[in-house]
């Protein structure tokens, strides 16, 4: 029989599930990006694939990180790759340097670790930035409740809300996106305000005013490049 392509959520975080004529189930970790991609037998249960991969988080974590140190001559900037430089003098108040020209510099660090900590921190003011002006727009469009946000690097989602405290999270790589996918991670957890689960109605308001979600979340799926 031939194999079946389709996707799972997890989480929040949509699976790539590829239904094979085999025995084993195999979970991979794409890059660039760290997508996740499995292959199971033609009849698993989708419940217990769930379960499963919600068991190898810690493994996926492991496989992520080495990919992040293994693209460390790049990094992204709201959809664009820019080149990355890491010095060990430089700088202490400026330790990250930035221009459309030249990329990214990173200074004043030992290890490339230490560099990514501080390009992160970085990042995530720009997307705090960004999200500063984009929220209160689309609250007001959407007519939604006062809300608090904040942004945490995650790994298996790009977004959450928390509708008992009409809080929304948001995943730090985000910075990494093009702003019209952000922008559907903005109006998504909105939405969750008014429908908790996903069903027809969520998808309906969501429609409402982007009536192009598919694709921007079929492009969040993709990885980057």
């Amino acid at each position: 029989m031939k194999a079946e392509t389709g996707f799972l959520e997890v989480d929040g975080e949509v699976v790539e599930v590829r239904r094979k004529s085999i025995r084993h189930w195999h979970l991979r970790v794409v890059p660039p990006d760290g997508r996740l991609r499995v292959s199971i037998p033609l009849h698993a249960d989708g419940e217990a694939v769930s379960a499963w991969i919600r068991g190898k988080l810690a493994w996926v974590q492991k496989q992520r990180s080495h990919l992040r140190r293994a693209s460390a001559d790049r990094a992204w900037l709201f959809g664009v790759p820019y080149p990355l430089r890491i010095v060990s003098g430089g700088s202490d108040d400026a330790p990250v340097l930035f221009s459309e020209r030249e990329g990214f510099l990173v200074q004043g660090v030992g290890n490339r670790e230490s560099a990514w900590k501080l390009l992160r921190a970085w990042q995530g003011e720009r997307l705090a930035r960004f999200l500063e002006s984009l929220v209160p727009q689309w609250q007001e469009r959407m007519q939604a409740p006062s809300i608090r946000w904040r942004i945490r690097p995650c790994t298996s989602i790009w977004g959450s809300c928390t509708r008992a405290t009409r809080r929304l999270t948001f995943n730090l790589y985000l910075a990494e996106r093009p702003s019209e996918l952000i922008e559907y991670v903005v109006v998504h957890e909105l939405a969750h305000l008014f429908h908790a689960h996903h069903g027809p109605a969520f998808w309906a308001l969501v429609a409402r005013y982007l009536p192009d979600w598919q694709q921007r979340r079929s492009a969040l799926r993709r990885p980057l490049g």
